[in-house]
């Protein structure tokens, strides 16, 4: 009977471990993903001024090759600020101590690295044609 309870014991122990683990687990993923919100979110109006910039140097440029260089930077910068918007429109912060949690924010944090490197992948394109002129 000691084996028994002993054995219990030891299985709830193990439980509560993986449940502690799931929920570090869902914790870190929201807080990975909070923190490249922030950092990308705080360049928004970043970006919007240098599509704004983009856009007033592609109305001046008559060479074909450099309109399309900055009609395809000024479209990134775009692109840029709406996947953000909707990427805050979609998400759902969910209960990180449900058993879904962990899946819906490894697919949260894909979505939002593709905003954070289109964000400053479009941002560094933009200052070196800025800061080569």
């Amino acid at each position: 009977m000691k084996k028994i309870v002993g054995l219990f014991i030891l299985m709830l122990f193990i439980f509560a471990c993986n449940e502690h683990k799931k929920k570090n687990n869902a914790e870190k993923l929201n807080d990975d993903i909070m923190s490249m919100h922030d950092e990308a979110m705080s360049k928004s109006s970043y970006v919007l001024k240098l599509k704004g910039k983009v856009n007033v140097l592609l109305d001046s440029i008559n060479i074909p090759f450099n309109r399309d260089t900055l009609q395809q930077l000024s479209s990134d910068l775009f692109k840029a600020d709406r996947l953000m918007l909707d990427w805050m429109h979609q998400y759902k912060e969910p209960d990180l101590k449900s058993d879904t949690a962990v899946s819906y924010l490894q697919k949260q944090l894909e979505m939002i690295e593709e905003v954070h490197d289109i964000t400053f992948k479009s941002i560094n394109s933009a200052e070196r044609i800025f800061n080569e002129k």
